[in-house]
């Protein structure tokens, strides 16, 4: 059985097909665009004057500010109901937040959610509400029905066991579903242990949800759902006298709670000394990491537009320290970014990337060096300048926007900002210097006092994590203390590829069988996107095969090779083989292709994978094979390709292998991208049926 190539390539090929292509522009040279002009940095220039307009504020009786920013160049109006509460912990109910969101908007003591929705698409506004308010986005001429029917839901909630079922299995089975997700292990571990005792710290359980009834979402709304700290904020195309008569009358019955009190917060602490958190994933082929410590930066702090700036250079733009060394330098990521959280209540500082296993512990390594760098070393006064002048085109830009408007007006009130905060910010920006970055750099980063949470798997990963000087600890998918996973075991003595391809043919079959199977034709299927595509793969002996994907009749990828020379094709577009390309393929032995392993494959280690054992097989080009011990299966391939320069892992899992014409070919076969997990079904196969004019 011929291996799966390029697989990756016709998964993506498929997909911008199905959702679209990109065009590519060219831009003609002309007397307003001379040729020099592209080829030079813009020249900096002093920061523009925004000109902020001022929002109209009142309150109501209740608690409830409500602030209006009149905007009419367009018909539209985006409304935002947000209540600052205090955190506080739920214990064994956490998840009453979360399913709360989920039964607000499912129906009021006046109307029906059916009503309710069918109200808002005649209205063709956009409506969704959650335990901290409700966001809204209409036509202006619609607004007033739109935010009458949004507060009669939002404050007259009708709660009921048949919705609560509903969102509370979804819940469940979304939690469920993710606990193989090694990125959902790693931010729950991070959240969980960074935060510790900080209600932040809290994370939702299949336990903690089920706990939850519904009296227990209804108690969590009438303590939260108050107006003493709510704002209504209101931009676009309306009169601010208008909207403080909507407010009354759809606001002003809100009863205010008696008395809200948030209770007292525990600190977020950084750890002594840095240590690796470490989080075992068996089946990952990546590891995910994230370094977390403290934030200690604030909106209304001084310093906050040089953290800004400071950040944008170490982690924060696509030309910044992390994403340059770990993602252009070597390869390893698609991207590597880091960010100051400034939550008022408490936030962290994070830098994460995500990469192979097998480079997990250097790629901690050039974080930690690139953190400690801007710490140690003053930034290039050009990276400084056009970090600054990125930063303020994207701000301006970013005033175009309504949302931006309504965020900037929210901040000022809830972050006690001056209110000439945002008129004055670009300024602050533009009088950043290279000493402020790394004055700011040595205040708020801590390098020796972070958590560095690593999940990936522990067989491949934690060898090289503990040779980094830090000391390793162990926790669960849900951050609870565990025992060190088994690493991987020595190899027995005397084993041989041979003798792992050995027992391999003897599980497909036998030494006889495979001698007389001189070819193979398998068709696979996959549901993609609505559209059924078809993956067929041709093998003869000694090196002929073929590869095609279709859809709808369509062909969308082929690569064919006859044993001396071929092509592959792409969207209709032919390409010869390359010389390399041919070489590499006169060498394969089909249509078994594992055979060749024993003449171009090493054996690597062991590895554990959900309690089965695997003899991993590496070829000349990188491919990992796992060779179940128990019963000699091929249950899984790890390629290891270059895309665009940048590192892809791919694994590929072959499942159910069934016995057709004497040899057992795997009846699913799981493609697992970055896009998604695609099951391909065994469809039909054919044995000894191909010539070589198959191959042309």
């Amino acid at each position: 059985m011929k291996k799966l190539l390029y697989t990756l390539p016709i998964i993506l090929t498929f997909l911008s097909i199905s959702c679209g292509s990109t065009q590519q522009t060219t831009v003609k040279k002309n007397d307003s665009m001379p040729q020099e002009d592209i080829n030079k940095m813009p020249e900096a220039k002093a920061a523009p004057a925004i000109k902020f307009q001022k929002p109209k504020v009142f309150k109501l009786d209740n608690g409830l500010t409500v602030i209006v920013v009149e905007n009419h160049k367009l018909p539209r109006v985006n409304a935002s109901l947000r209540i600052d509460n205090t955190p506080f912990k739920l214990g064994d109910k956490k998840g009453s937040d979360d399913l709360l969101s989920a039964l607000l908007g499912t129906g009021s003591k006046h109307m029906t959610k059916d009503e309710f929705n069918q109200k808002i698409d005649f209205y063709g506004a956009n409506v969704s509400l959650y335990d901290g308010g409700f966001y809204i986005n209409a036509l202006s001429k619609y607004f007033p029905e739109i935010l009458k029917l949004t507060a009669d839901q939002a404050l007259n909630p009708q709660f009921n066991q048949t919705e609560f079922k509903k969102a509370q299995e979804k819940q469940i089975e979304g939690l469920k579903s993710s606990e193989k997700s090694t990125p959902a292990a790693a931010r729950r571990v991070m959240q969980k242990l960074a935060y510790g005792n900080h209600p932040y710290g809290e994370i939702t359980t299949v336990k903690t949800l089920k706990n939850v009834a519904l009296p227990d979402v209804e108690n969590y709304y009438k303590r939260t759902f108050t107006p003493n700290h709510a704002y209504l904020i209101v931009v676009g195309d309306v009169q601010a006298k208008s909207v403080k008569k909507l407010a009354e009358e759809n606001f002003a019955s809100w009863p205010k709670a008696p008395q809200f009190r948030g209770v007292a917060l525990a600190p977020i602490k950084n750890v002594p000394a840095t240590e690796v958190d470490f989080v075992n994933m068996p089946n990952a082929e990546q590891s995910e990491i994230k370094i977390a410590q403290r934030s200690d930066i604030k909106k209304n702090n001084p310093d906050y537009q040089k953290v800004l700036l400071m950040n944008s250079i170490l982690g924060g733009d696509f030309n910044s320290y992390l994403n340059m060394t770990l993602r252009e330098k070597h390869g390893w990521t698609y991207g590597a970014r880091s960010q100051f959280g400034t939550d008022k209540y408490g936030d962290l500082f994070t830098a994460s990337t995500s990469v192979r296993n097998a480079v997990a512990d250097s790629a901690v390594a050039v974080t930690m060096a690139q953190i400690n760098k801007i710490i140690n070393e003053k930034v290039d006064p050009k990276v400084l300048d056009n970090n600054k002048q990125k930063y303020m085109g994207n701000f301006v830009l970013k005033m175009e926007k309504p949302a931006t408007i309504a965020n900037q007006a929210y901040d000022i009130y809830v972050n006690n900002l001056p209110d000439n905060y945002y008129e004055t910010f670009l300024q602050k920006i533009d009088a950043v210097t290279v000493d402020d970055i790394q004055a700011v750099a040595k205040k708020y980063l801590h390098p020796d006092h972070a958590r560095i949470i690593v999940a990936g798997n522990a067989q491949t990963t934690v060898p090289g994590l503990q040779k980094n000087n830090y000391p390793v600890k162990f926790y669960d998918k849900f951050g609870q203390p565990a025992p060190a996973p088994k690493l991987a075991q020595k190899l027995p003595a005397g084993l041989t590829v041979k003798k792992v391809i050995d027992h391999y043919i003897s599980a497909i079959g036998g030494q006889n069988a495979v001698d007389k199977t001189n070819s193979l034709q398998s068709t696979y299927e996959t549901n993609m996107q609505g559209m059924t595509l078809n993956m067929t793969q041709k093998a003869m002996a000694p090196n002929k095969f073929s590869t095609q994907t279709e859809a709808k009749g369509m062909v969308f990828s082929k690569e064919v090779f006859d044993g001396q020379k071929g092509y592959k094709m792409i969207r209709g577009q032919k390409k010869e083989l390359s010389a390399d390309d041919i070489k590499k393929y006169q060498n394969t032995t089909q249509p078994i292709q594992e055979i060749g392993l024993v003449y171009n494959g090493k054996l690597s280690r062991m590895s554990t994978i959900d309690q089965n054992d695997y003899y991993v097989i590496t070829d000349d080009e990188g491919t990992e094979y796992f060779f179940n011990v128990k019963n000699g299966l091929k249950d899984k391939e790890v390629h290891h390709k270059k895309m665009k320069g940048r590192e892809i892992t791919q694994p590929i899992l072959f499942k159910d292998y069934k016995m057709v014409n004497g040899i057992k070919i795997p009846s699913k076969i799981i493609i697992v991208t970055g896009v998604g997990h695609f099951e391909f079904k065994l469809k039909d196969t054919k044995v000894n049926t191909l010539k070589a004019e198959d191959f042309q």
